[in-house]
Parts: C-alpha cells; structure tokens; sequence
C-alpha cells in the first residue's frame, strides 16, 4: 500500500481525469486507505442529508478498519468567495452547483496524523471535449465537512 499518500492521491486524480474524459461523468468516490488495502466505497454528495449519512459510514468503516487516510475524488464547482458578500449562514451544501461557476475535480485526504491536504483540476467542455487546466492544491487542505471527527485539523478555508 503506498507510504506517500499525496502522490497516490494525485494518481487517483489523474485516473478520474481519464475516466472523465471517457464517461463524461465520475461517481463520487471514497478510498478507504489503510496499511494494507485500498477500499473503494461510493458517497452520496446529493443533498446535505444524504452527504450526512453516506460520509458517517465511510468514516466508520474507517474507524473499524484503523485506516491512515480518506481519499476523496468528486466533481464540484468552485468559486472564489472573497470576491463577493458571501453568508455563510445562508450557504447549504449543494447552493454552488446551480451557479455557472467553475468546475472541476476534487481530490481530498485526510486523516488521524495525516496532513489534510486537497486539489481541484479545474476543467470546462469545449466543443463537445473536456478541456484541463492548470492543477490548484491546497497545502492546507479544505474542509468539506465531509468526515467529522475525523481528522482533528481545522482547516482553512471552511467550505460546506
């Protein structure tokens, strides 16, 4: 199982990227890291209460598995809330996606003792093919508030 859990995270990336480009969709993905195995698990990212249930599971199933890291790999829309009179209070998860803001793919690790850590492949459709740009990473890792309770970092920027 691999040690350098960014660069398998980024190879998961460039993975979802081909799968993408052949799909034209990707299913929101938890990989389940732990000192022996790579567990694939599916998360519902649909609405707040789904996202709710599904991420609970991963985590303990994570838990119970005494894993070392959640890798998470999703489409998302991003958008640059310093920019704007952003409430936050009035955000709910999934607000984002019925915007025309950019998007991309979302790969996320965290963990007990592990550096949260984040990137997002921005990319748009250009004639009918997906076109990429230029990776961002977020060295300080985002919280999605995906898994509570599980990584005991606090993070910035909080996004939800």
């Amino acid at each position: 199982m691999p040690v350098d859990l960014k660069k398998h995270a980024l190879s998961l990336l460039r993975l979802s990227q081909k799968f993408l480009v052949e799909d034209g969709d990707l299913d929101p993905t938890a990989f389940i890291i732990t000192g022996d195995d790579q567990l694939l698990r599916p998360i519902d990212l649909h609405d707040e209460p789904a996202k709710r249930e599904s991420c609970a599971k991963v985590v303990n199933e994570a838990r119970q598995k005494n894993a070392m890291a959640i890798i998470t790999i999703f489409l998302a829309r991003s958008k640059d809330f310093d920019r704007e009179d952003f409430a936050k209070e009035a955000y709910s998860w999934g607000d984002i996606q019925e915007g025309n803001s950019e998007r991309c793919i979302l790969v996320t690790l965290s963990g007990p003792g592990t550096k949260n850590w984040a990137a997002a492949l921005p990319f748009e459709l250009k004639n009918g093919k997906t076109v990429f740009e230029k990776r961002v990473e977020f060295a300080k890792g985002v919280d999605l508030g995906l898994f509570p309770g599980w990584s005991e970092q606090i993070t910035s920027p909080r996004v939800t």
